[in-house]
């Protein structure tokens, strides 16, 4: 049987089939056919080679990879786009379809996120990331059914490719929850008997479903020896032929999010304390499994080689080499560089607004999000409104490009020209200096993002390494300091086996970057504390993956957020005679309220989860709708 008759065996036994039409051609644009050209279903399947092949179609297919679920950005053509951006974290410069997502439209959410894709080939056809996932799932599904047919491989390889797709099936799966909520879950092939409608089950079931399969996989890595692809030091470290694929450790990481997401308000509106408990007791064990496999959080001096400048780190537990040797003009770039670093008319960068800058504390830990808490660390003499960047947490820093930052080391001759002058015009030299003949590309908050690419440079052309970490050790130090917290009400709670206190794992985090631990008046009210434990996630994941997007809804604190005012921070250069004390560094500072195109807002609870298209819908007449925004 040719290869072809394969697939057209395969697909009607499918529940995707019903639900994404598609004809024997479509399956071979999108399932990458096997090495050799004219195959038996039993060579597909028999040979390790081939049966890599096709699973392997989830990582480099051209309609199957996994990476249309990169976080690293969102491609909308030349409107690239963060989920965080869709938040109060973040302004993208380009007021482009995003800003109408941001603002409540939830038909361009549909399409935009779930329908689009950047392939002009395929632009016409459902799309990315829906689409992909139920091409994904199928193939992992296949895989696990057709394992036994092996018969060339060793029983490590066997092994490997069992739990990669047991992984990759899970990952999907919570990849689409996290955007839509719960949908069937579909974890066997289909046969013409078997009822393909399926409702789904409720947010916390299927989470508890994603949790078993990453447990299954975790299972079989170690069976196979693979709790990580590389030695955890020395030769051959970080550089396994295999290494983006995933490994054991990653895998009881991915089980320990999952069972968090389960236990957050959103999904489990009853919040019992077993649910958190079983969330602290998952994330450390994933850490302990870390540990014991050579992953480690990495020093304050080695913090950024987690984002750029290399493809993968050693305190990421399963990461994608994003970019390599990639020139800020790229379009992959167009989401993170300003117009100004790039030179490309399409770049729409991520801009912190006020309301974000405001999260990172001072160096000595004092809060400032709120005027009352500036007040005070003001009266501690750690904190100045007209010196703002003075004293702040080292990864503010690392993190963002301000007024007057030293960009010396790109090769700027001047201090970053993030301001305006007393008459309102910008000087010449100026990063807010807009393409020829746009009316928008730069920042309006003052501030440009820089994390995830390590600073601009000055040739526009720089060549740079990206690496995206999907999840790394910080994290679970931070999932820990929740679930603990949230299962035990204290700060200095601990709960099963775990050694380290809630507040400990938080100011582990906090320490290898440099800060203080949390400050002893913020443990002692439960509010209090928790809010602070959300605030370090925000420092801590920012720009990578949408973790803020997902927190804020996960806690269901989305709705106020979306109805609060976003901010920026305008710095004016004074001419003489001025206030010196008063203004010590030769600018006043004001904050301001972002125009009303750049505002954020929440319209119903709907917004929660983004909705599928109509024409999916009428395909899965048992599953329940989310509400329409």
């Amino acid at each position: 049987m040719k290869i072809t008759r394969i697939f057209r065996f395969i697909l009607p036994f499918l529940m995707i089939s019903a639900m994404v039409p598609a004809s024997t051609s479509c399956l071979n644009e999108y399932l990458d056919k096997a090495p050799d050209s004219d195959l038996t279903e039993e060579e597909v399947f028999s040979k390790y080679e081939n049966f890599k092949s096709f699973l392997y179609a989830v990582y480099d297919g051209s309609n199957t990879k996994i990476r249309a679920y990169h976080p690293l950005t969102f491609a909308f053509n030349n409107k690239k786009f963060t989920f965080e951006g869709l938040t109060d974290m973040y302004d993208m410069a380009r007021l482009t379809d995003s800003q109408s997502i941001k603002q409540g439209n939830g038909q361009a959410a549909i399409w935009i996120v779930g329908e689009n894709t950047a392939d002009s080939k395929n632009k016409n056809k459902e799309a990315a990331k829906v689409t992909y996932a139920w091409r994904i799932i199928r193939i992992c599904n296949i895989a696990i059914e057709k394992i036994d047919m092996l018969q060339d491989a060793t029983e490590q390889q066997k092994l490997d490719l069992l739990a990669q797709a047991y992984f990759i099936r899970a990952y999907i799966n919570f990849e689409i929850f996290r955007l839509y909520g719960a949908v069937p879950y579909v974890d066997k092939v289909l046969g013409p008997d078997d009822e393909w409608d399926l409702p789904a089950p409720s947010e916390y079931d299927f989470c508890l479903r994603c949790a078993e399969d990453f447990q299954t996989a975790a299972d079989i890595f170690e069976q196979a020896g693979l709790m990580r692809r590389d030695p955890a030091s020395g030769n051959g470290h970080l550089n396994a032929p295999d290494q983006d694929k995933p490994n054991g450790a990653a895998a009881y990481a991915m089980k320990a999010r999952v069972l968090l997401y389960a236990a957050s308000p959103l999904n489990n509106p009853g919040q019992d304390e077993a649910s958190w408990r079983t969330a602290a007791e998952a994330n450390w064990k994933a850490i302990e499994v870390a540990l014991a496999n050579g992953f480690q959080l990495l020093s304050a001096s080695d913090y950024m080689k987690n984002f750029y400048g290399n493809s993968y780190s050693n305190e990421q537990l399963w990461g994608f080499p994003a970019a390599t040797n990639q020139q800020f003009k790229n379009s992959l770039f167009q989401a993170f560089v300003g117009y100004c670093f790039s030179k490309d008319k399409y770049s729409s960068a991520q801009c912190p607004t006020q309301n974000f800058i405001d999260k990172f504390e001072t160096l000595d830990g004092f809060a400032l999000n709120t005027q009352a808490d500036r007040d005070i660390a003001t009266a501690a003499g750690s904190y100045n409104e007209q010196d703002p960047f003075k004293n702040r947490d080292p990864r503010f820093d690392l993190t963002i490009i301000y007024n007057q930052k030293d960009l010396s080391a790109g090769g700027f001759k001047d201090p970053a020209s993030l301001y305006v002058n007393e008459d309102g015009s910008i000087p010449a030299n100026s990063l807010r200096t807009k393409p020829e003949g746009a009316s928008d590309g730069v920042t309006e908050t003052f501030y440009y993002e820089c994390k995830r690419i390590g600073g601009p440079y000055s040739n526009n052309t720089q060549s740079v390494t990206l690496t995206d970490p999907i999840i790394r050790l910080a994290e679970l130090y931070l999932n820990y300091a929740e679930a603990a917290f949230m299962a035990t009400g204290s700060a200095n709670g601990t709960v099963g086996a775990a050694t380290m206190t809630s507040l400990e794992a938080l100011n582990t985090v906090r320490q290898r970057i440099g800060m203080p631990g949390v400050r002893e008046e913020y443990t002692l009210d439960p509010d209090v504390y928790l809010s602070r434990i959300k605030n370090e996630r925000a420092i801590e994941l920012c720009s990578e993956g949408y973790h803020y997007y997902c927190d804020i809804r996960r806690w269901k604190d989305a709705p106020e957020i979306g109805r609060s005012k976003l901010y920026g921070m305008r710095p004016t250069k004074l001419e003489e005679p001025y206030d010196h004390e008063m203004y010590p560094t030769g600018f006043k500072y004001e904050r301001f309220e972002l125009p009303a195109n750049r505002q954020i807002a929440w319209k119903n609870d709907g917004m929660y989860y983004i909705q599928f298209n109509t024409n999916i819908l009428q395909k899965m007449k048992n599953y329940t709708p989310k509400m329409a925004w």
